[in-house]
């Protein structure tokens, strides 16, 4: 036998042994498609209508007598980011403005202190910017020129995954390697950027790795990923929908966000989510995926606690095969936060389900949360509004 045959025999025998000592569910996802190469992409800065910001239900920490309505001072913004505590705003001037409980800088103004701050007052430093995003108290806003600057309670994620301790920064700083970038899809662990060419940026921590197969938390391009139009953190898994409308899936499976069965195991080899087409845009909450397709129909796989996928059933239970999400009008544009699943409809209805959704209940089915005026966007308990 030659060389080259004694190789392949000891190649052979490496897989046996390493399928044999691996589980059901980690051989299932080995077993799942790849993701498809598709058509190149290059997205680009979404145009972003600017309106007024509307609070809808009280934000954690928020002192008593708290009503409804129109944030003081917040109008004309194009992009809202509600971390639970803090909510911060980028106007069409590209300022950004923030106001809240401030958590490990979580403001941006300069001061680690936890206070509550009712009315919003500019972030300095920064500009001109395009949207903002959060993973819990740390923020992230894409700047016009394609940059990130970041700030908050995780001096980790700031640095693009550099240990640099883990105080937080509280004024922003530029996220060194992050170029290029169009949109972002941030988790409480890691980050993701979209970058124009259509790969993600990733840093962070690769526990269940979704930073790809790869060593290191600094920020770098995710392996075998391209072609991309739009990218969601979901937990401990990455979701993204590619130019001829696949949906790809790598990470954690323990909640069939990968859609393969049964559930458990992980990949840093992105996986097809056969079952999805035609999708223009996906959302990410706490182990749970949403997908809007062309014809305005959403989509929910993973976990189902608290009613998150809009089935019905509000036990802690999982999906690993997508579920229309039934009860709602042709929908334009789909968000996410937490448990819970935001649907903003043709004509500018906001619909919510799951956990929290208004006044701390949680809703099995969608529900229609009442505005004054069409909705824009929606981030949390509030929303961008039509003026009047």
């Amino acid at each position: 036998m030659t060389a080259k045959s004694w190789l392949r025999v000891l190649v052979a025998g490496a897989a046996a042994l390493t399928l044999a000592g691996c589980s059901k569910a980690d051989r299932a996802v080995m077993a799942a498609p790849g993701c498809p190469e598709g058509p190149s992409a290059r997205p680009t800065q979404r145009e972003l209508p600017a309106g007024t910001a509307w609070a809808w239900d009280a934000p954690a920490d928020a002192p008593a007598g708290f009503r409804e309505g129109p944030v003081p001072g917040l109008t004309d913004v194009v992009s809202i980011a509600d971390s639970g505590h803090t909510t911060v705003a980028v106007r069409a001037d590209g300022t950004v403005w923030s106001y809240g409980t401030n958590v490990g800088g979580s403001l941006g103004h300069g001061s680690q202190e936890r206070v509550h701050e009712a009315e919003p007052r500019q972030v300095t430093g920064i500009g001109p910017a395009h949207a903002v995003y959060s993973s819990g108290p740390t923020f992230y806003v894409v700047l016009r020129d394609g940059t990130v600057s970041a700030w908050g309670s995780d001096r980790f994620l700031v640095k693009g995954g550099k240990r640099e301790g883990y105080d937080g920064v509280a004024v922003p700083e530029r996220v060194s390697g992050a170029e290029d970038v169009v949109a972002m899809g941030p988790n409480l662990l890691n980050a993701f950027a979209l970058r124009s060419d259509g790969r993600v940026l990733g840093w962070g921590i690769n526990l269940t790795d979704v930073l790809g197969d790869r060593d290191g938390t600094r920020i770098g391009a995710v392996p075998d990923v391209g072609g991309v139009v739009d990218v969601a953190a979901a937990g401990e898994a990455v979701v993204t929908v590619k130019a001829d409308g696949k949906v790809c899936a790598w990470g954690n499976n323990v909640h069939g966000l990968l859609a393969v069965e049964p559930t458990g195991g992980q990949s840093a080899r992105p996986v097809h989510v056969a079952a999805l087409k035609n999708i223009v845009q996906v959302a990410g909450g706490s182990d749970v995926a949403y997908a809007l397709d062309r014809g305005g129909a959403v989509w929910a796989w993973g976990r189902g606690a608290s009613g998150a996928l809009g089935d019905g059933d509000t036990s802690d239970h999982a999906s690993a095969t997508p579920v229309r999400v039934t009860g709602l009008p042709e929908i334009r544009r789909v968000s996410a936060s937490g448990l819970t699943g935001y649907a903003i409809d043709t004509e500018g209805g906001l619909w919510a389900w799951g956990s929290g959704t208004t006044l701390g209940k949680h809703a099995a089915r969608p529900i229609r949360i009442p505005l004054p005026a069409p909705a824009l966007d929606v981030s949390g308990h509030h929303a961008i509004v039509l003026p009047k």
